[in-house]
């Protein structure tokens, strides 16, 4: 099949770095599913910095079988198939429901609890359940996340095929928080080979330890 072939079963007319785009993930090899390619060469490509919506889009609206996946350490996308899939377009919050849903959190990120303002690089309204995995655009679907929970949460569900239902990142009120920790290689070293030699998992080490710490009693109070 051509491109032009595969573009008419579309339904629809692509143009700018839409077209772009997908022109590249088709080129990708000869036959599905194709190869990868980097999100540096598209970006370098369509020098656009939010080239990613437009992949969302290619996928979400218009049913492009494209898959999230990495090459070499890095966020990479490739064509799966030519199947045209049941499209579910991307719907953005009003003005009037996304400053409620802020408001209503207390204008706190949902999984880090900072505080931040609305805007691309502060507060955002996210699906919970990606409508890549059939979320929908009921009011409960939605969740704010800051801009570095949103990004980490977009790379957490790319491949991923756990039950969002269970994921901490769509339901960290139900769930559990996603916390992430940044430790000096020396304490690093020091907690893993803890959690060696207590034959216990890393994440249940750490658990035990801020368990500890909230339970702990000060002097003052055992008086």
């Amino acid at each position: 099949m051509r491109f032009r072939v595969y573009q008419a079963t579309l339904g629809r007319e692509l143009s700018g770095v839409k077209l772009v785009i997908l022109q590249r993930l088709w080129d990708e090899g000869n036959q599905f599913p194709r190869g990868w390619v980097s999100t540096s060469e598209l970006l370098a490509l369509t020098r656009q910095k939010y080239f990613d919506r437009r992949v969302r889009e290619l996928r979400d609206e218009v049913g492009c079988d494209i898959e999230t996946g990495s090459l070499k350490g890095e966020y990479a996308y490739r064509l799966s198939s030519a199947r045209v899939l049941v499209a579910n377009p991307r719907a953005y919050l009003s003005a009037k429901d996304k400053q409620a849903l802020f408001e209503s959190a207390g204008y706190s990120c949902a999984v880090c609890g900072g505080q931040f303002l609305p805007g691309v690089r502060g507060l955002q309204a996210d699906h919970r359940v990606p409508l890549k995995r059939g979320g929908q655009h009921e009011a409960t679907n939605w969740q704010p996340l800051c801009v570095e929970c949103n990004v980490s949460k977009r790379r957490a569900c790319a491949g991923c095929k756990l039950d969002c239902q269970q994921c901490p990142w769509a339901y960290p009120d139900r769930i559990g928080l996603r916390v992430q920790l940044t430790l000096s290689s020396k304490l690093e070293a020091q907690v893993r080979e803890k959690a060696r030699s207590s034959r216990k998992p890393l994440q249940e080490l750490l658990i035990e330890a801020i368990e500890a710490a909230v339970g702990r009693r000060s002097p003052r109070d055992s008086r």
